[in-house]
């Protein structure tokens, strides 16, 4: 029988067939990289038993599982972008570059311009886009419109770099084709492409050398942000490692059936599948995922989010921690209701007003009845708040002189040597505190920045409503209009900030000198200081990004933290003209002067730099001196949180707080230091529970530590629980939740945040609400 010939159409699902197999060879590069990819994902994440070789085991094989799916998704799309590259056989860089010159036949100086003109305006349309996004994301404009701004942007500049590369690709033609004797130059575009890429990768180096690292310096200076020690590429970095693989993957693997390389590819997912069941009964181990493994941190999340079957924004598997996925009102972060029967936030059981009464806190203590007639009918207050300022300055045993001023202050004030600030990072820490309430308690947007609604009360409202002169100094604007900071103030003094419209997250200038004039030029002024006053100045020299001066103090710039040295001497001498201002004004003997920060700052404990996310030691624990005229110098070694900074303001200034009839969202979460500052002598501070709470947030995952007397239990997510022994273990190294050396301490401390988190009255915010 004669054999007929195929028709055209035949080609069609044969090269279908072909391109199936070429991505089931990609998807198994993929995995095999994604297998060696969670080996050192893996290495980065840490447990409490990092040593033990069952939990480095246990550790890997859920990073492995966790980063499957995402493997799998970057390699089909490797795999798409190998057959667009050639759809006619597996490409390898020899015959990428073989079908460059294939292309370049007939009219091989045409190809020759256009490719390395193509390489260089894609580089340059990059940076360009780059430079816009960073000057529109630092307006005050509605994301939306932002967003909008940024994409038309890219889109415009697409279409100009386009014509630009069509106009100059005949004139660099004719130059390629035609050298000085008449012989053809150069029209090899493997040779021209490369020559542009190298260029590009010139350029990007320069702007990376010369660049600040907020991206400022000039068109490349861009590029300056990947010098940011905070800046972690090692998620993108491995990703493209397996992008590559299964790039390759089709020509290498060509001998591999395609159901063979199917099969072979999907069977990490086995691992997803046993991860999704065994991250809830191993909480150190999702806790290291989320925390230290770069790729498997950021997947974890997707995959929590994509198993949340009630949309409550927790899930049953991958570790999530809901104890009912079918119920929305029950999840980690749920508030308990007393004695309904249900674990509504999946702690172990319902919470019963009799327990709630059994772990109540003691009443404070109030302060001796002599120390209300020491204290000025008519004090005033100055607040001193400085960003990134960590707790251990020179009164507190650094060694360096890096705060003499503070120092001086703290000789002759109440020093609180564990003192704790309610968040790690400014939109969450300093409005809560100026409130007075802990951060999922406030009205609040949902952004990095937080706005807070008109139903909280800020301090100054209360003080200006008792006709207290009410005045505030700043170098940000977000202390201005944007997050309602400035409610209650009768001045708010920008003049030090960057003007309107310029980009929130550089730090290039220094403001110390200018907040300090500022400061200076209200306190001289008789309208705002011939009655009672409060003046809250907020010094942000400390925040990265840290600068030399100089004309102060240095300390050298091996390191982050020599800068950042300098950078606390520098804000300190600036201080230290406010702080001599004031003891030499006549209302000096009669002026109480509170220092505290907004958050510290690490430098590489935990692996971490920079600030935010997480609640180690050295990013909450915060300075707080307090003076107070006629009170004697002492020191207060009892654990103080920041929740009690608006009480004691109050309390000096003898203004009174909320009472009964105020409204339900009208209240204060803390308790005056007063007692503290006024101790007899040789009697001890009073013990007290410290919360520090900083709810979720668009860059952050929910964080709560909960410390009574030197135990420090840390929540993430309401789901996975840490306790570390401060008093045996500073810089919290040994996790004992889980562990038989913490079951005791683990147990009554747990009941005791769960009375606390009763207490609280919890304001739910998600994404939703901008």
């Amino acid at each position: 029988m004669k054999k007929t010939p195929a028709g055209p159409g035949a080609a069609v699902p044969t090269l279908a067939r072909g391109w199936a197999a070429r991505l089931a060879r990609s998807a198994l590069g993929a995995s095999v990289a994604g297998i060696l990819a969670a080996n050192l994902d893996a290495g980065w994440a840490t447990t409490g038993g990092a040593d033990d070789p069952s939990s480095q085991l246990a550790t890997y094989l859920a990073d492995a599982g966790v980063i499957a799916p995402v493997v799998l998704i970057v390699g089909l799309v490797a795999g798409l972008g190998a057959i667009a590259a050639d759809p006619s056989r597996p490409p390898t860089p020899a015959t990428l570059v073989a079908s460059l010159r294939l292309r370049a036949i007939g009219r091989p100086a045409d190809i020759a311009a256009f490719v390395p003109l193509t390489v260089l305006a894609a580089f340059l349309w990059m940076t360009l886009c780059a430079q816009l996004a960073r000057a529109l994301l630092g307006l005050d404009a509605p994301p939306l419109l932002v967003g909008t701004a940024v994409a038309a942007g890219a889109l415009g500049l697409g279409v100009i770099a386009g014509l630009a590369v069509l106009a100059l690709t005949p004139p660099l033609r004719r130059a390629l084709a035609t050298a000085s004797d008449g012989r053809p130059a150069c029209v090899d575009p493997a040779v021209t492409g490369g020559v542009a890429l190298a260029a590009a990768a010139a350029l990007f180096a320069y702007g990376v050398a010369t660049g600040g690292v907020s991206g400022e310096g000039g068109l490349f200076g861009i590029y300056g942000v990947f010098k940011r020690p905070e800046l972690d590429l090692r998620a993108p970095a491995l990703l493209l490692g397996v992008a590559v693989a299964a790039f390759l993957a089709q020509a290498a693997a060509r001998t591999v059936r395609a159901p063979v390389a199917l099969l072979l590819a999907l069977l990490p997912l086995g691992l997803t599948a046993r991860a999704a069941t065994s991250l809830g009964a191993a909480p150190a181990v999702a806790q290291a995922l989320e925390r230290g493994a770069p790729v498997a941190g950021k997947s974890l999340a997707l995959l929590r989010r994509a198993a949340d079957r009630d949309g409550d924004g927790a899930a049953a598997l991958f570790g999530g921690g809901d104890c009912d996925d079918r119920d929305p009102r029950v999840h980690p972060l749920a508030e308990e209701v007393l004695d309904n029967g249900v674990d509504d936030d999946c702690t172990g059981g319902d919470l019963t007003a009799a327990a709630l009464a059994a772990l109540a806190p003691p009443p404070p203590a109030e302060p001796p009845p002599e120390a209300a007639q020491r204290v000025p009918d008519d004090l005033n207050v100055v607040l001193i708040t400085i960003d990134t300022l960590r707790w251990d300055l020179g009164y507190a045993g650094n060694p360096r002189p890096v705060s003499p001023n503070l120092d001086a202050l703290a000789a002759r004030s109440t020093v609180f040597e564990r003192a704790y600030a309610l968040a790690s990072y400014t939109g969450k820490s300093v409005g809560p505190m100026l409130i007075g309430k802990y951060g999922s308690e406030t009205n609040r947007n949902w952004g990095h920045f937080n706005k807070f609604g008109e139903e909280d009360t800020f301090v100054a409202e209360r003080l200006k409503a008792a006709g207290v002169s009410t005045m505030s100094v700043h170098g940000h604007r977000y202390f201005g209009k944007f997050g309602g900071l400035d409610r209650g103030f009768d001045v708010v003094d920008l003049s030090a900030a960057p003007p309107e419209g310029a980009p929130w997250d550089i730090d290039n200038k220094a403001t110390s000198p200018a907040l300090t004039d500022a400061a200076l030029r209200l306190l001289a002024s008789p309208e705002r200081t011939g009655g009672r006053f409060f003046l809250w100045v907020h010094y942000l020299d400390p925040h990265a990004d840290y600068l030399r001066h100089k004309d102060g103090p240095s300390f050298g710039a091996a390191t982050q933290r020599d800068l950042y040295d300098g950078e606390v001497a520098f804000t300190d001498r600036h201080i230290g003209r406010l702080l001599d201002a004031i003891a030499a004004a006549p209302y000096g003997g009669r002026t109480a002067i509170l220092v505290t920060s907004d958050h510290g700052e690490a430098f590489g404990e935990h692996k971490m730099y920079r600030h935010g996310f997480e609640l180690w030691e050295e990013l909450v624990r915060v300075p707080l001196l307090v003076h107070v005229p006629g009170a004697a110098p002492s020191r207060v070694s009892a654990r103080r949180s920041l929740i009690d900074l608006a009480p004691t303001i109050l309390d000096l200034m003898r203004v009174p707080g909320p009472g009964e009839g105020a409204a339900p969202t009208d209240f204060l979460s803390g308790t005056s230091l007063l007692p503290d500052v006024f101790l007899a002598a040789g009697e001890q501070a009073q013990a007290r529970d410290v919360l520090i709470d900083m709810p979720a947030g668009p860059y952050n995952d929910a964080r709560r530590s909960f410390l009574h007397g030197d135990l420090k239990l840390t929540i993430s997510g309401g789901a996975r629980f840490e306790l570390y022994d401060l008093a045996s273990d500073p810089e919290e190294r040994k996790n004992l939740w889980g562990t038989e050396a913490g079951k005791g301490a683990a147990k009554e401390i747990e009941a005791r945040y769960a009375a606390m988190r009763a207490r609280l009255r919890e304001v739910r915010v998600t994404g939703a609400r901008k």
